[in-house]
Parts: C-alpha cells; structure tokens; sequence
C-alpha cells in the first residue's frame, strides 16, 4: 500500500529549533569578566608605587622657563601616573598668559610629558611711562619675563599706565585695532619688510610707519603693500628725500612726498 508524501509529512514531528538566548547570555558573561578583569588590573597598576610621577618633562616653550611649568606640576609629584587628572593639569599651566595649549602624555613608569604651545609676541605696546610690553595678534598683553627683549617687535604707544597692563588681558582701543590690522597685512603680504619697521604710530585713524633703517615715516596702504615698498625702496634709492618728510604710500604707482615737521 502506498503511502502519500502528505501523509509522510503530517506523521513526522517536526524538530523543535534550540534558542539562540544562551548565546547572548554567554556573551554578557564574558563581558561582565572582561570588565572585572580590567578592573582588576587598573586598581592593582593605581596602587603601585612603580608608577608613581617622578619626573617633569617640558617641551616647546621659549619664553616660559621650565621651572615655572615643573613648579606648576610640582604639588602632582607622587602621584600615580594613571590617577593624575590631565585636565587639571592642562588648565592650571594655562594660567600663564603665554601658555596657548597644553598637551599631557604620560610616560611608564614614572614620566610626565608637559608640551607647551606658546603665544608668541606680535608687538610691544609702550605705556605711558615708557615700558614695553609684549601682546600677542588679538592685543591679549603676554608675560615678560626678562628685563631683556627677546623678541624683536614693533612698538606702538598706548595711553594706559603700567598698572593697568596685566598678562591675559585684552586691551580695547580703536588705535591699536587699526595698527594690529595693517602689520598683520605687512606680516601676510610683504614679510620682508617687517625687520624695517621699528615703531607704529597712528593720527587722525592713519596709521604711520617709522623705519628702523633711516627713521622715516611712511604711510602705508591697505592694497598691494608689497609693491608699496617697492617704490618706496626705488625712491629711497635713487631720490634725494629729506629723512624729515612723510612718504604717502597710499596712492597707485606712485609715491607722495609730503613735509614733515
């Protein structure tokens, strides 16, 4: 007697599928010892006298001393090494006025790295006593540490008192913004000028130029100051031009000679 295939398929029991849910649960396990584990092993390396900090290293700063950034670090000194808070650290040597940025590394078994990214100094600003003090290209006045000057800088004078020029604070004056804004010009399109100019000074929202090299006073433009220069050096040069007069750079393909006092 034969027997149908529907037949066939409607006695056989069909296989019962074996869940999948133990195999998450295996997998949640191994997480749960995994994290145990590493656990474990960081509370046994943050208890380890072997990598407690025990040297300071600094790196990429010029004007910051390395002894003021290891004193700054200093009170760490002890710590272990996978318990100091970089962020910390990072943000109390910014304190300096002249620290831009700060980059921790730490070293096993016992080294902090401390990388330094400094301000550097874009001009002296004179107060009304006569001092110079470095600011950076946003007029944030930067520390000085030295009685000498480093850094070779234009000077443009301000009128604000030595007290009231302190390290990290922005000074706002309509003069210096404008002054601020034609060196950064002279620094982007005619670097080689920049070692001529000694001072800045400004009258009547125009900015002058004193030249290092002869003393005299320009009046620079806003548009191809490169080629400015250039005419100015072919006059200098070639013309007989009293070293009182005031040369207006202003004008196209062509210097001005105007008297001076």
């Amino acid at each position: 007697m034969a027997i149908s295939d529907n037949s066939l398929r409607t006695n056989n029991p069909s296989r019962k599928r074996r869940g999948s849910s133990r195999y998450y649960l295996y997998f949640l396990l191994l997480l749960v010892a995994l994290g145990g584990l590493g656990t474990g092993v960081y509370f046994l390396l943050s208890n380890l006298p072997l990598l407690n900090l025990a040297k300071i290293q600094v790196s990429g700063n010029d004007c910051v001393a390395d002894s003021l950034i290891r004193k700054m670090v200093q009170p760490y000194l002890g710590q272990n090494l996978l318990t100091l808070p970089a962020g910390e650290i990072s943000n109390y040597v910014k304190k300096y006025a002249r620290v831009k940025d700060v980059k921790i590394r730490r070293r096993l078994p016992n080294t902090l790295r401390v990388a330094i990214t400094e301000r550097k100094g874009f001009l002296y600003i004179k107060s009304l006593e006569g001092d110079l003090f470095p600011i950076d290209e946003n007029a944030v006045i930067l520390e000085k540490y030295s009685n000498v000057y480093g850094e070779n800088l234009p000077v443009v004078g301000v009128l604000i008192s030595d007290a009231r020029l302190k390290p990290g604070k922005r000074i706002k004056s309509a003069s210096l913004a404008r002054v601020l804004a034609m060196h950064k010009k002279i620094v982007h399109d005619a670097p080689d000028f920049l070692p001529n100019i000694s001072e800045y000074y400004t009258i009547d929202n125009t900015v002058y130029i004193i030249d290092a090299r002869n003393g005299m006073r320009l009046i620079p433009g806003s548009e191809n100051i490169a080629k400015q220069f250039s005419r100015y050096q072919f006059v200098q040069d070639n013309g007989n031009v009293s070293r009182h007069a005031v040369l207006d750079l202003r004008f196209a393909d062509q210097v001005v000679v105007k008297k001076g006092n």
